[in-house]
């Protein structure tokens, strides 16, 4: 099925914001990609900034679903289980073709005031990327649930990082080394109830999550 101009619209510019940042990127450049007029542009967009944000939205929802089918993947349906695989579904990510960070660092950092929608955007994907960790941490009946999931958190966007910066494609696997000391330190040694319960064994955690991929 052909993709809507709407649609067009949006991952191009995606794919432009990524590459060359939000303000290195004209609107004009992006309809000469998409190949449509500026009459039919603000026919689906108020203006730039309107695109941007829907781009961002956009790819948060990608993210989240993303994710989400990448820790059932590698992790089951346990909340301990998707814990211990988050780092794996993160270095999934890292080993994609075309990988080039996060669009939603990107974004804090072109639009630095917490005032700026775009940066309220960007902001709202991390912390509910932070609650998601949490409401996972809870159910596995971590010691220090809030602790263990500002931790993680940051190893997620400190792996995210160190693999756009510096290259390093090992670097979700690093962080997962040291996710795997901390998950050690404040889970059990058994899991919840729902959690052992979901284990292995086809159920749904208690209180199913939905994430936000890091980037």
């Amino acid at each position: 099925m052909a993709r809507s101009t709407r649609t067009c619209l949006i991952e191009i510019a995606y794919e432009m914001f990524l590459q060359h940042g939000f303000h290195g990127v004209g609107l004009d450049f992006i309809l000469r990609k998409v190949g449509v007029t500026k009459t039919t542009f603000y026919n689906h967009f108020d203006s730039k900034d309107d695109l941007i944000l829907n781009v961002l939205r956009w790819r948060d929802q990608v993210e989240s679903e993303t994710l989400t089918r990448l820790l059932e993947e590698y992790g089951g349906s346990s909340s301990r289980g998707k814990l211990h695989a988050l780092f794996d579904a993160l270095d999934a990510w890292f080993q994609a073709p075309g990988f080039q960070g996060c669009v939603f660092i990107t974004a804090a950092a072109e639009y630095p005031s917490p005032f700026e929608p775009a940066h309220q955007v960007a902001a709202s994907h991390k912390n509910t990327m932070r609650d998601s960790l949490l409401r996972l941490a809870q159910d596995a009946g971590a010691r220090r649930p809030e602790l263990l999931a500002d931790l993680l958190a940051l190893l997620v966007d400190g792996a995210i990082v160190l693999r756009h910066v510096s290259g390093n494609t090992n670097a979700a696997r690093l962080a997962g080394e040291a996710a795997a000391l901390l998950l050690k330190k404040h889970l059990p040694s058994t899991g919840t109830a729902s959690d052992v319960a979901g284990h292995g064994g086809g159920a749904r955690a208690t209180n199913p999550v939905t994430f936000k991929l890091g980037g």
